[in-house]
């Protein structure tokens, strides 16, 4: 079983717009083999059909619950025949909701460290443009829920600073990538610039720095 974070949300689709919907908590995290418990209370009326579906990225939708105002008791999804839905093999999965959200964060004891790269800014950009930008490549990563910072000398900063969303990989890790702009004047081949991660659900922080008069 890969020790992933595993980020759970959950879909829901009621028939009835009029239908109004409290899921709770809106956050919540547990230890990997611990039980972690949803409230939803849906004032629904006749007519209105309620369905709780799972999804994993990259994948169709699964259905969890399904629900009409005519049933003793909710009916549920190949797989689930119990009313306490409970995750056997944790892979990073995702679950979405339209109008409200839920986030479930499963933490484990160590996540597999990934990779950073940081790169100086192209000289042909130092030479032709206003504007130098450092590139921190990020791959391995256990979660696609990732916190980026970065920081010249030790002192974070945050201007200047823009990062892609996450792409999940063949191996199932996801990379992403991180900048930082600064005006070519600004920039000084002594300071240290240094692009540090941590991952949703991890203690650890990972940071690499390049010092460009060392390039």
């Amino acid at each position: 079983m890969s020790p992933f974070l595993c980020i759970y949300f959950v879909l829901l689709w009621i028939s009835n717009a009029e239908s109004r919907t409290f899921l709770t908590p809106s956050n919540n995290a547990v230890n990997l083999g611990e039980r972690a418990t949803f409230s939803c209370n849906v004032g629904a009326k006749n007519g209105d059909q309620v369905l709780f579906l799972k999804q994993i990225p990259g994948n169709v939708p699964q259905l969890i619950i399904y629900h009409h105002h005519s049933f003793t008791s909710p009916r549920y999804g190949p797989g689930i025949p119990t009313d306490h839905y409970t995750v056997t093999s944790i892979d990073g999965f995702i679950v979405y909701v339209f109008s409200q959200s839920s986030k479930l964060i499963v933490t484990v004891d160590k996540f597999p460290e990934p990779a950073l790269l940081v790169f100086p800014p192209y000289t042909e950009d130092n030479e032709s443009k206003d504007s130098s930008t450092l590139t921190c490549h990020i791959s391995k990563l256990a979660v696609s829920l990732v916190n980026v910072k970065w920081l010249i000398d030790g002192t974070t900063v945050q201007d200047g600073v823009s990062t892609s969303n996450p792409v999940r990989e063949s191996d199932n890790t996801f990379s992403m990538s991180s900048y930082l702009t600064l005006a070519s004047k600004d920039v000084n081949k002594d300071r240290m610039y240094s692009c540090i991660i941590q991952q949703e659900g991890s203690s650890a922080f990972i940071s690499k720095g390049v010092k460009l008069s060392q390039c």
